[in-house]
């Protein structure tokens, strides 16, 4: 009995030996690696992965335009984004970063919330653009052609044009009204248009 337990555990021992050996030859064995253009030798499992970095002139983009309000999503082919090759997932998440910081005015206009990486899989990176309009509270009384005009709160849209006339407003109001004079929900709005209404 004492001898069958000897051997078993000998034979466990020499097992797992005999697997880490293959393991270690597979991974190390100079066959398995491959000189990249940059001159260094890389293992074949490394560059096989395809979510390695850096992006490369190979690398595809798709990009998803995601609206929330909608949940709707628009897929787009982007090919490859020149600016982006050599770049590592920490310089990919920074670009999209800087992005976010300098959007164009149909961008925010659009309602572009966010822009991140989704996934990188068979060298193709997946972006997504998260779209939500935003809601906008309130009124604007503006100024317009010697009378006032009321605004939604985004201060674009025309909500009602009026009847008053900028002259007969107090002194400070006629300054407001020039850039916009917000009045934040409808008991000032009304309020407004009664006091101010001849």
């Amino acid at each position: 009995m004492k001898r069958n337990i000897i051997f078993a555990v000998a034979s466990l021992g020499i097992g797992i030996i005999l697997a880490l050996s293959v393991y270690l030859y597979d991974y190390f064995y100079p066959q398995q690696y491959i000189k990249t253009e940059s001159g260094k030798y890389v293992n074949i499992a490394v560059v096989n992965n395809p979510e390695t970095f850096p992006v490369t002139k190979d690398t595809q983009f798709t990009i998803e335009h995601f609206y929330m309000d909608e949940q709707r999503t628009l897929t787009e082919n982007a090919g490859n984004i020149p600016i982006l090759i050599g770049c590592n997932k920490q310089e990919l998440k920074k670009y999209l970063n800087e992005y976010m910081k300098h959007l164009s005015a149909d961008e925010k206009a659009e309602g572009l919330s966010s822009y991140e990486m989704v996934s990188y899989v068979n060298n193709t990176i997946t972006l997504r653009k998260t779209y939500q309009i935003p809601s906008y509270e309130g009124y604007y009384a503006k100024s317009f052609n010697g009378t006032i005009v009321i605004l939604k709160g985004d201060g674009k849209t025309v909500y009602e044009y009026t009847q008053i006339s900028v002259s007969t407003l107090p002194e400070e109001l006629k300054k407001q009204v020039q850039n916009g004079f917000f009045l934040e929900d409808d008991n000032s709005l009304y309020n407004f248009l009664e006091t101010y209404s001849s």
